[in-house]
């Protein structure tokens, strides 16, 4: 927004405030965006894609798109021009010429774009790749970590990610009091319990025979 007002100069039509805001938030984003080791190149993925030979398992393919941390790193594996099409139009409900207007790219650019990042995602989901393997290896950042850490408590993590977490957990010097709190404070609520309003045994019976004789026309308790 600041990089918007020091150059609202160059709005000429009021009207067009939306693209021209959408213009600058997408190159801000691309110029931010940084190039990974592992990044897919178009030639290569086309030169899978034109092998009648090649395919993937639907089935993993979709299990890692439902899992947060393989479509976020599977993404972060296509290159900028390739993401931001995907990103914008299937996540954000952009219309491909709202694309072409914010990376004042033609219609006809913004379309192969979005076919060949979508063709990068799948290929990315489907790879057995010894790299996400290395990279769950690899040490969490803290965000990370602590955006696990309500599924670790809740035993709800895949045994790897539960592993990297503790992993990060046993040497990062602050995120530990952050889960010793965390821990803490669910053991307090769950402390709140009063026992004395839990219903007795024989009055729980007493009401669902009660109920039975409702629903089957026995009349009132």
């Amino acid at each position: 927004m600041l990089r918007a007002w020091a150059s609202r100069a160059t709005l000429r039509d009021p009207a067009a405030v939306r693209p021209w805001l959408n213009r600058a938030v997408v190159n801000l984003a691309i110029d931010r965006s940084r190039r990974r080791r592992d990044e897919l190149t178009i030639e290569s993925v086309e030169e899978r894609w034109h092998d009648d030979d090649y395919t993937v398992d639907p089935d993993r393919v979709l299990a890692r798109a439902e899992e947060r941390d393989a479509l976020e790193d599977a993404l972060a594996r296509l290159p900028a021009i390739y993401r931001v099409p995907v990103v914008l139009h299937d996540a954000g409900d952009w219309t491909a010429r709202e694309i072409a207007d914010a990376t004042q790219a033609g219609l006809p650019a913004v379309k192969q774009r979005l076919r060949r990042g979508r063709m990068m995602l799948v290929s990315a989901l489907d790879e057995e790749s010894p790299k996400r393997l290395a990279s769950l290896a690899q040490p969490m950042h803290c965000w990370r970590a602590r955006r696990h850490i309500s599924a670790y408590l809740d035993g709800e993590l895949r045994p790897d990610v539960a592993a990297a977490v503790e992993q990060h957990l046993a040497g990062c010097p602050t995120c530990p009091p952050l889960y010793a709190s965390l821990v803490g404070v669910r053991a307090t609520l769950g402390g709140l319990r009063d026992p004395d309003t839990v219903i007795p045994e024989e009055m729980a019976a007493r009401v669902a025979a009660s109920v039975q004789a409702q629903t089957s026309g026995g009349g009132s308790a």
